[in-house]
C-alpha cells in the first residue's frame, strides 16, 4: 500500500498514520532517529500534515507571554552576539542582513550574488518582522508608491512628540519621545537599518544638509536613516543602493569609505585595501562603483561622490561643495 498526501504508513504496524514520531512510535518503544535508521526511505509525516505544520511553525512565538520570555532571555549581556562578547566582524558574519554573512558562508561568492541574497533577506525580514516604518513595506504590501508614502506617514503619527505630551504630560512626554527617538536610532545602527551598509560619520552629513531643504520638498530625500537608502532594481536580481538620493531633483550623493571603495588617491589599481575582502582589488571596486554610478545616470540622476577622508578633513568645505551640487 502506498502513501498519499494525507496519510503515510507506518513500518512496524502498517498502520495508516499522519505521522509516526512521537506517541505512534511510542507504542513500539522506537524513537524517530531509531525508526530512520531502520527504514531510512520511508517518511516521518505526510505531505499535508507537513504542509500544515510548516505553515503555522513558530506562530506560538508572536504570542506576547512568549515574546516578552525570550525578550528577557536575550536581553543586554546575555544575547551571544552582545559586543561585549564579539567583534563586529564576528557580528557581521552572524546576520544574514550583512554582506559578511554570506562571505563567510561561501568566499567564492560573487558579489552580486551576495547582493541578490541580502536583498531577498531583507525583503521577507519587511514583510515577516513587520517594519512598518519603512516604505518598502508598504509597496510590498501592494501599495502605490504615493499610497505607501501616506501610510508612512500615518504610521509615524502614530508616536509624535505632540502625542506623547498629550499622553503624559510634557516633561514625562518629552523624556518618552527622546527615549523612543533614541531606542529607534540604536536599532537601526544596530540592525545596519536591515544592514544596508551605511556609516554614521554620513548620516551625519546627510542630516546637516536636510537643514536646507524645504519642509515639503524633504519627503522626497532618502538615506539610511531618516526613512531607507534609495535604490534601483535591474533584471536579474541585480539591484543598487544609493546613500543620498534626491528624488524630486534626480541628484545622488555616495558617501564612499576609502577603504571599501578603494580611494585612487589613496590606493593603486592592484591594491587590496578592503579591510574584510583581501582578494578584491581597488580596480574591481572601482569598475563595480562606476557601474553603479552609469546604473544612477541611465535613471536621469546626477551623482557626486564624498570620500570619508575628504568629510573628516573639511567638513565646512564639503557640506558647502554638496549643497552646490543639491542647489540648495
Amino acid at each position: 500500500m502506498k502513501n498519499d498526501d494525507d496519510f503515510i504508513i507506518c513500518q512496524v504496524c502498517g498502520e495508516k498514520v499522519n505521522r509516526v514520531y512521537g506517541a505512534h512510535l511510542k507504542k513500539h518503544g522506537l524513537t524517530s532517529k531509531e525508526y530512520k535508521e531502520k527504514y531510512p526511505n520511508s517518511p516521518l509525516t505526510c505531505n499535508t500534515d507537513k504542509k500544515n505544520t510548516s505553515k503555522n511553525s513558530g506562530l506560538f512565538m508572536k504570542e506576547e507571554k512568549y515574546k516578552k520570555k525570550y525578550s528577557e532571555m536575550m536581553k543586554g549581556e546575555k544575547n551571544p552576539n552582545h559586543k561585549n562578547k564579539t567583534t563586529e566582524l564576528e557580528r557581521k558574519q552572524r546576520s544574514p542582513f550583512s554582506k559578511e554573512f554570506y562571505i563567510n558562508k561561501n568566499p567564492l561568492m560573487t558579489d552580486n550574488n551576495i547582493e541578490m541574497e541580502v536583498k531577498m533577506f531583507k525583503e521577507r525580514a519587511i514583510i515577516d518582522r513587520g517594519y512598518t516604518n519603512r516604505l518598502d513595506y508598504y509597496i510590498k504590501k501592494g501599495f502605490s508608491e504615493e499610497e505607501a508614502e501616506q501610510k508612512l506617514k500615518e504610521r509615524q503619527t502614530t508616536f509624535s512628540k505632540e502625542t506623547c505630551i498629550s499622553k503624559y504630560g510634557e516633561i514625562e512626554g518629552l523624556k518618552k519621545f527622546k527615549e523612543r527617538q533614541q531606542k529607534w536610532q540604536e536599532n537601526l545602527l544596530l540592525n545596519g537599518n536591515l544592514k544596508c551598509g551605511f556609516s554614521e560619520v554620513s548620516q551625519e552629513l546627510f542630516y546637516e544638509l536636510l537643514n536646507y531643504y524645504d519642509v515639503d520638498d524633504r519627503k522626497s530625500i532618502y538615506f539610511a536613516l531618516k526613512n531607507q537608502e534609495y535604490f534601483i532594481s535591474l533584471k536579474g536580481g541585480i539591484f543598487y543602493q544609493y546613500d543620498f538620493t534626491d528624488r524630486k531633483n534626480k541628484k545622488i550623493i555616495e558617501y564612499n569609505g576609502d577603504e571599501y571603495h578603494g580611494n585612487p588617491k589613496l590606493y593603486e589599481a592592484n591594491d587590496n585595501p578592503h579591510p574584510f575582502r583581501k582578494n578584491i582589488l581597488a580596480s574591481e571596486m572601482w569598475k563595480k562603483d562606476q557601474d553603479k554610478k552609469n546604473v544612477a545616470e541611465e535613471e536621469g540622476f546626477e551623482v557626486l561622490i564624498i570620500w570619508d577622508s575628504e568629510y573628516k578633513k573639511d567638513k565646512i568645505g564639503t557640506i558647502n561643495k554638496c549643497k552646490n551640487f543639491l542647489v540648495l
